[in-house]
């Protein structure tokens, strides 16, 4: 899409969500990049039979492992407030008062569950830290973070492993929006979709937002 096609793209959204109330004047792009995009980026995880908890992304944090005698092993990269790498063991229905699918720090309540089996270890220094310093200098340049599966049994969205960028405005903010979707069009040779906002289902059309768990990420 060139820059006046995802221009005019964006303006015919924006004009067509103004009179829809709440988020009148939305627009909502995604930027999907090809797959060898960041193919020089750091990436770690516990193994290939881990699954990331929450949403799949090149920044995942938590992942989880369904193991053969029916426990479940959970590793957090970065908890606590001198940040460590968790790994613990137990009964599946002990971490359900973790909340990991929003906060991976819940993982620190399984101090109190009888019979977890705990493995604590440095987060400086670990894989996962510079992991999380690649993509904390991303956002710092970009004022974005890629996502990946939306949300566990969504699937990819765009394709396995693909990395992608979404992001929405209002009106006034949406010039920026277009400049920043351009570049990252330009220097990682993404490709630009852009999401109306629907009042009746009140998410963007074929955005993530599709997804009634899905989270929004704003540019900026």
């Amino acid at each position: 899409m060139d820059t006046g096609n995802l221009r005019n793209t964006m303006i015919s959204a924006i004009k067509a969500s103004l009179g829809s109330g709440y988020r009148g004047g939305d627009v909502a792009v995604t930027a999907v990049c090809p797959a060898d995009a960041f193919a020089d980026a750091p990436h770690w995880s516990p193994g290939a039979d881990f699954a990331a908890v929450g949403a799949e992304s090149p920044q995942s944090r938590c992942w989880e492992r369904h193991n053969a005698d029916g426990t479940l092993t959970v590793v957090a990269a970065g908890v606590g407030p001198v940040p460590e790498v968790w790994t613990v063991t137990a009964a599946p229905d002990d971490f359900d008062g973790c909340g990991l699918g929003n906060s991976m720090h819940g993982i620190t309540w399984m101090r109190d569950v009888p019979g977890a089996v705990i493995h604590r270890e440095p987060y400086a220094g670990h894989p996962a830290e510079g992991v999380a310093q690649y993509w904390d200098a991303f956002q710092r340049e970009w004022g974005v973070r890629p996502r990946g599966e939306e949300q566990q049994g969504a699937g990819w969205m765009f394709g396995a492993g693909k990395v992608w960028f979404y992001m929405d405005a209002q009106v006034e903010d949406s010039g920026a929006l277009l400049m920043l979707v351009l570049d990252l069009c330009e220097v990682f040779g993404a490709t630009a979709q852009v999401h109306p906002y629907n009042p009746v289902t009140k998410t963007y059309d074929g955005g993530p937002d599709m997804y009634p768990d899905g989270v929004r990420q704003s540019a900026g």
